[in-house]
C-alpha cells in the first residue's frame, strides 16, 4: 500500500501559491501601474498586488466584503467594487502566539495626503486589538510620519515596493516596544437593585449588583456578586 501523502499546512499552501520573491512589487511594476489612466483600475491593481504580497508572508488577508472576486487560472481577479467604507483590506497576523487584527488602506496616488492618516485613526478608534496598514505607491512627507505618533493604535506606512518586509517590521515593533492598540472594556450586569446613576449613565451607588462580568478584547472574567 503506497504511503499516505502528507497534507500541506495552510502556511505551506499560501506560501506556495504566492511566492514572495515572485509577487513582490518592483519599480517597473510601480511605473507601469502609474501609467494606467483609469483611476479605479489603478487602485484595483494596487489592492490585488498588496493582497498577494501580504498572503505570501503568511498574513491572513481579505478584501472588504464590498469587493467581488473571481478565481481564474491566472489567479484572483477583481470583478466589481460596490464601496468599501474606507477599508480596502483586512485580516489578522499572529506573532509569538499573539493574534492581532488589522485593517488596510491602499492609495495609488503621487502624494500620500495627511487626510489618509486621519481617516485611518478614525477607523481604528472603534476597533480594539487592531492595527492599521497604509499601503501607497507614490511619496509621503515627513509631516505624514509625525502624525502617526499621536495615534492610539499603531499605524504602519509601507510603500508597495517595501511591503514584502511588513511582517518583519511588525515583529520588530512588537519585540522592541510592543504593539499599541485600542482596548475596550464592556461590563455585563444581570441584576441591579436600588441603583443611582449620574448624568453620564455611570453608577453612583447601588444596594446590590448581581452577576457582573467584564469583557476585554473578547476575553472575559467572571466576578462575584457585588454587595453594598
Amino acid at each position: 500500500m503506497p504511503p499516505t501523502k502528507r497534507r500541506k499546512t495552510d502556511e505551506e499552501t499560501i506560501t506556495g501559491r504566492y511566492n514572495l520573491e515572485k509577487v513582490k512589487a518592483t519599480k517597473e511594476w510601480t511605473r507601469e501601474t502609474f501609467e494606467i489612466s483609469n483611476i479605479r483600475k489603478k487602485g484595483e491593481a494596487l489592492e490585488l498586488k498588496a493582497l498577494q504580497i501580504l498572503r505570501a508572508q503568511n498574513i491572513i488577508t481579505n478584501m472588504s466584503k464590498a469587493h467581488l472576486l473571481e478565481e481564474t487560472k491566472e489567479g484572483t481577479k477583481l470583478k466589481q467594487i460596490i464601496g468599501d467604507g474606507g477599508i480596502d483590506l483586512f485580516g489578522e497576523i499572529t506573532i509569538h502566539e499573539q493574534t492581532i487584527q488589522w485593517i488596510g488602506q491602499c492609495k495609488m496616488t503621487k502624494q500620500l495626503t495627511n487626510t489618509v492618516i486621519n481617516e485611518m485613526k478614525g477607523l481604528l478608534s472603534t476597533r480594539p486589538n487592531t492595527i492599521g496598514i497604509i499601503i501607497y505607491g507614490g511619496s509621503k512627507s515627513s509631516q505624514t510620519e509625525s502624525m502617526l505618533e499621536t495615534s492610539n493604535s499603531d499605524i504602519f506606512l509601507s510603500h508597495i515596493e517595501e511591503l514584502h518586509t511588513i511582517r518583519k517590521q511588525i515583529e520588530m515593533k512588537q519585540s522592541q516596544k510592543g504593539i499599541k492598540t485600542m482596548s475596550i472594556t464592556k461590563m455585563f450586569i444581570e441584576e441591579m437593585e436600588d441603583v443611582e446613576f449620574d448624568k453620564n449613565g455611570r453608577i453612583l451607588k447601588a444596594k446590590r449588583i448581581r452577576n457582573v462580568s467584564t469583557q476585554i478584547w473578547g476575553t472575559s472574567s467572571q466576578n462575584e456578586d457585588i454587595l453594598n
